[in-house]
């Protein structure tokens, strides 16, 4: 019976590190400017003017908006990226330990006399 290696003790590659984060980054990407958005609106005063602050509020919901597409798009850019390296390492595979019984020339090595 031949022992099977190993297995590595290598950290996972940074793609899989940045896959783990994926998911929680888009959630506070996506959240987190509506709730900044939302603080922003309550605390809003329109000022010395009595004029309507409708557009101050449609000026933030326009911002939270771009910064939501942003992060949603930064993270499936991330995502893309990932599945990309992960496809062209390939699934890990193991050799077996065993020695090569025959001397295998490789195209440098020149005959001895």
């Amino acid at each position: 019976m031949s022992a099977r290696p190993a297995l590595p003790s290598d950290p996972p590659g940074l793609e899989r590190t940045l896959t783990r984060w994926l998911i929680p980054a888009y959630i506070v990407g996506v959240g987190l400017p509506w709730v900044i958005g939302a603080w922003i609106k309550t605390r809003y005063e329109p000022g010395l003017l009595n004029t309507d602050p409708q557009p101050m509020r449609d000026l933030v919901d326009i911002f939270c908006i771009g910064v939501s597409l942003f992060d949603a798009t930064l993270v499936f850019t991330v995502g893309i990226g990932c599945l990309v390296v992960s496809i062209m390492k390939g699934p890990v595979r193991w050799a077996d330990g065993s020695r090569a019984t025959q001397h295998v020339r490789e195209p440098d090595d020149r005959e001895l006399p």
